[in-house]
């Protein structure tokens, strides 16, 4: 690899995911991005031999991030890092266009591993992520009130549960006050959940937000 994308709203992260990249490749540059805007417009920039996106950053969703790079390039390998542990947003993911996801609570061997396979143009999820994947898919089972939630309504419920505001989550996904609202309350209505509080605590529980 040669040109490497980092797009995560944590300094700290970018470094680290930089000094470990360089440390395996020699000579790689890296392009380092705070956010899903600045994200997609570098993979209009430029096609990168890899890129590996945060999957709760300022901006567009992660869903809404892949859709628009693989406009752009269809083919470059995207690495998602996650620190939720919920299997359906693991599967929506790699609907949207990821051919990797990764815990970030992983050790770097298995984190090269990965970003090794998904250079090469394979696909990566942790072995015990993917027998569990592979359950869920297989095996009828009731559903858990959040897994009514629509795409856009999970991106919200995410955002709500780490404690951002209407306004702020609204200029962050590019939505009116009024929409925001509407989602939050479908989203009410889907899980019965009406606080703030109450969102959180049912978030943690299920592995929704890091």
């Amino acid at each position: 690899m040669k040109h490497v994308l980092i797009a995560d709203d944590h300094a700290i992260t970018r470094r680290g995911l930089r000094e470990l990249l360089q440390d395996a490749y020699a000579g790689l540059e890296v392009a380092e991005v705070g956010d899903a805007d600045a994200a997609i417009e570098q993979a209009y920039r430029r096609d990168f031999d890899l890129a590996l996106l945060d999957v709760l950053m300022p901006g567009p969703g992660i869903l809404q991030v892949l859709a628009r790079i693989r406009q752009a390039r269809p083919t470059m390998p995207v690495l998602v890092l996650t620190g939720s542990n919920e299997l359906q947003y693991v599967i929506e993911t790699m609907q949207a266009g990821a051919n990797g996801l990764i815990h970030k609570h992983h050790a770097a061997d298995e984190l090269l591993h990965a970003i090794v396979c998904v250079a090469a143009g394979g696909s990566y999820l942790h072995a015990e992520t993917a027998v569990a994947v592979a359950r869920v898919l297989q095996t009828p089972k009731a559903r858990l009130p959040h897994e009514s939630l629509s795409a856009r309504e999970m991106e919200v419920f995410r955002r709500i549960a780490r404690g951002q505001a209407v306004k702020e989550i609204g200029y962050e996904l590019d939505l009116s006050n009024k929409t925001v609202a509407t989602y939050l309350a479908r989203i009410r209505e889907k899980t019965g959940l009406n606080g703030h509080v109450d969102m959180a605590r049912y978030a943690l529980q299920h592995g929704l937000v890091d």
